[in-house]
């Protein structure tokens, strides 16, 4: 059907260039800053010629998962009424994958959620287990992507969506160990938290917070989750997940947990003793001799912010470099190394935690910062 990839060996790599290329250049992209939830993206896993997960008595998970992703919108509507909800489906039609996520990047949402019911060749698996997009850690959550991923054989134009990706070949997710999602930490947090309700509240079986290559989440610009709600494959919980009570209370965790990022992320951005603190300037080395120069990278953003912005209008010697369709904010600049690494320091403990050094030759070039110290 496609020129999809067969053969396991190294020479076959070639063949996912385009996609080494990106993840590349996405590798250094640092955790992006939390702010207020304005519109998100709700997912409907499969649908339409696609049913998903098939469970124990026929039951079909593309049901399961559209029934609990419009139960969700109306509860996230009614209760925050200035939150946009989008939905990448409303009804029993079949999406592309990367659509999905185009539908979430278009729409400049702040969360993306994809709802979906795991299934097992063991009938006895059991438990609900929330995936964020990195490389995954063992053959069980490869297991998972691979069958999630598999959604592309249906797509018309999978080997120019995709770049020839097949999602059967094991060797074909190495390209995710390349992958640091610049929103990993939200969407770890937001993970955990609707675990925690699957847990604590439902008592659940807690499968945990785990990292695997999803093709629905690796080019979202947002914090983006995948739901396993559980694994329709078990009797027991097909069952619950088909019932209108499975679903409502599944809908309540999951709501729970978004409600409360939304929350914490209505407070300040960088925050000390209730107050936006002030970054204060650095000590500059005289320039007329300088080499290099030293930066703190605060944050990296896929739009364009000025100094005006709430996250950064205390922050001083303020900077934005644009790096393809992403923009680099940085503050604060030494000509030399010893200078800038208590500034790091301290703009770490005043809000920015994953802030890094970044360097700059006398042609403002980007170089990395141990050619810089070379050059020192």
């Amino acid at each position: 059907m496609f020129d999809f990839v067969r053969k396991r060996n190294l020479s076959n790599m070639k063949k996912y260039s385009v996609f080494f290329l990106l993840l590349v250049l996405l590798a250094v992209v640092p955790t992006a800053m939390a702010k207020p939830i304005k519109v998100v993206v709700l997912d409907a896993g499969h649908g339409g010629n696609d049913p998903g997960a098939i469970g124990f008595t026929g039951k079909q998970e593309k049901n399961v998962s559209l029934a609990i992703v419009l139960k969700l919108g109306a509860m996230i509507e009614k209760n925050y009424p200035d939150i946009k909800v989008i939905y990448t489906r409303k009804t029993d039609v079949f999406v592309d994958l990367y659509r999905r996520a185009q539908i979430a990047n278009e729409n400049n949402a702040d969360l993306f959620i994809s709802i979906h019911c795991n299934s097992s060749t063991s009938p006895s698996s059991y438990g609900t287990e929330t995936f964020v997009m990195g490389t995954a850690k063992n053959a069980a959550n490869l297991a998972v992507a691979q069958k999630e991923n598999a959604s592309i054989l249906l797509e018309a134009n999978a080997g120019e969506n995709y770049g020839n990706f097949d999602p059967s070949s094991p060797e074909a997710y190495i390209i995710f160990s390349l992958y640091q999602n610049a929103y990993l930490e939200q969407s770890s947090k937001l993970a955990s938290d609707i675990q925690h309700e699957f847990t604590n509240t439902l008592h659940r079986f807690d499968r945990g917070v785990k990292q695997a290559g999803f093709l629905v989440l690796w080019k979202t610009a947002m914090p983006s989750i995948l739901i396993e709600t559980g694994f329709i494959s078990n009797k027991e919980e097909e069952i619950y997940l088909t019932s209108e009570k499975g679903q409502n209370e599944l809908t309540k965790a999951i709501f729970d947990g978004f409600a409360k990022m939304v929350e914490e992320n209505k407070k300040p951005v960088v925050v000390k003793h209730d107050e936006v603190i002030d970054l204060k300037p650095v000590e500059i080395a005289d320039q007329s001799t300088a080499k290099v120069t030293y930066k703190v990278q605060i944050a990296t953003l896929n739009e364009k912010k000025d100094s005006t912005d709430y996250a950064f209008r205390k922050v001083r010697d303020f900077g934005v470099i644009q790096i393809g369709n992403k923009y680099c904010y940085t503050s604060g600049h030494t000509h030399t190394y010893a200078e800038i690494l208590p500034y790091l320091e301290y703009v770490k403990e005043n809000g920015f935690k994953d802030a890094f050094i970044v360097a700059y030759d006398n042609n403002n070039n980007r170089i990395s910062v141990s050619e810089a110290r070379k050059l020192e």
